[in-house]
């Protein structure tokens, strides 16, 4: 009897765990499946042009070399996938039309593209809903004409990317998670300025 009250303590306490890991946004342990094989195959040549596709409906990112499809890779969303972000601590992706604005390769994440987010129309909304003040807007308006970062510290969030820690699980905090292997394969191809357009 002792030992049933153990035992379902235990089980208790491993199920508390996860569910309090899923909830914090812990990334998940790596998987990797083959309905998302990375790249579909090897070049010798870089390709000129380079853009990422988002579904995150369908949990796919699609890596484009000049027009063509070169990498399909699973990923994660922010912890309350469905819906474009609209303020910081949401838990949404956002949606719409973005490019890698900063590189960082020191993160417990293997690598993080950052994306220009909160971008023009995101401010105007922000603006329009009172999120953000006009010298915010106007700082998000200058930093996108100068192809810089953005303000990342205001109520619309910010320092949303692409990086590695899993894909498992929606568990990130609106950024787009993929497997520390699929982030050392993009990292060969995501620079400063890569177009990045995020579908619902």
């Amino acid at each position: 009897m002792r030992y049933n009250r153990l035992a379902i303590l235990i089980v208790l306490i491993v199920i508390f765990v996860l569910a309090f890991a899923v909830w914090r946004g812990f990334p998940p342990f790596q998987l990797h499946t083959s309905a998302f094989p990375g790249l579909l195959h090897q070049t010798n040549r870089q390709p000129k042009q380079i853009e990422v596709k988002i579904y995150k409906s369908e949990r796919r990112l699609m890596l484009y070399g000049d027009g063509n499809i070169i990498g399909i890779f699973r990923i994660a969303r922010g912890f309350a996938p469905v819906g474009n972000k609209e303020k910081e601590g949401d838990g949404k992706t956002p949606e719409g039309n973005f490019v890698i604005c900063y590189i960082n390769d020191k993160t417990p994440y293997v690598y993080f593209y950052g994306l220009n987010y909160p971008n023009v129309k995101d401010a105007e909304r922000g603006l329009k809903q009172g999120l953000i003040s006009s010298s915010e807007y106007q700082q998000i308006v200058s930093a996108a004409q100068m192809g810089g970062i953005p303000l990342w510290k205001t109520p619309l969030g910010g320092e949303v990317g692409i990086h590695g820690g899993g894909s498992l699980w929606d568990w990130t905090q609106g950024c787009v998670a993929v497997s520390d292997a699929d982030i050392l394969i993009l990292k060969e191809y995501l620079t400063i300025g890569t177009p990045v357009e995020i579908f619902p």
